[in-house]
């Protein structure tokens, strides 16, 4: 990852985290309060995860701001999903957390939504080429994406070997919550299957990596 790179996806990310990185804390964990039998633990817990932020640092690289910002980011996502799982149940706490964060992904991208609705006046000659210049956008998110092949009804295929979501909180496990409900069913939510450009995301809990597919528009 070259510095260019470097500065762009740390932008990316502080640009992101002005829309959704205040959610853990501000409608999570406040329902997590409500709903849990023993709020002083929930506290305790949640003392714990904020004690990891740290302030930006002089002279820090553009790949340590992006991994602090969004490993904590991570960490708490993590931390109030399983704590709303345990009470709500999967289910429940999917479409609560994935409603928030498309809502507020879907206000982010709203500059950007023309230019994904253009897809749909590719070529098909040029359409994979097109697509793995577009879906590099998502390094920011996920790190590294590998171009896979294509399935017999023109899907294309991504491998993401190790997602950032998983490797920026720093347990070297999978953050299995944040992943299925802050990443895939969000995402899948903002690039659902009647937009212009469908995503399918495919997590291989518990590992780390991932399969995307972008399917055509229909």
């Amino acid at each position: 990852m070259g510095p260019l790179t470097m500065l762009r996806d740390e932008w990316l990310i502080r640009s992101m985290m002005k829309r959704v990185g205040d959610l853990p804390e501000s409608m999570f964990l406040p329902m997590l309060r409500l709903l849990a039998p023993d709020r002083d633990a929930v506290d305790a817990g949640w003392a714990q995860v904020i004690g990891t932020r740290q302030r930006h640092r002089r002279w820090e690289s553009p790949s340590k701001a992006w991994e602090r910002h969004y490993g904590q980011f991570v960490r708490e996502l993590e931390f109030t999903a399983t704590g709303l799982r345990a009470e709500l149940g999967l289910e429940a706490t999917t479409e609560l957390i994935s409603d928030a964060v498309a809502a507020r992904l879907n206000r982010w991208l709203r500059v950007m939504m023309p230019m994904f609705g253009s897809v749909k006046l590719v070529p098909d000659a040029i359409y994979s080429p097109v697509m793995d210049a577009g879906v590099a956008f998502a390094t920011f998110l996920v790190g590294p994406i590998h171009a896979a092949g294509e399935e017999p009804d023109g899907t294309l295929l991504y491998e993401i070997p190790e997602c950032a979501m998983h490797t920026v909180a720093g347990t070297g496990s999978a953050q299995e919550n944040s992943c299925l409900m802050g990443c895939k069913a969000s995402c899948e939510k903002v690039f659902h299957a009647g937009g212009p450009m469908p995503l399918e995301f495919d997590p291989h809990l518990p590992g780390l990596s991932c399969t995307l597919r972008v399917r055509k528009a229909t």
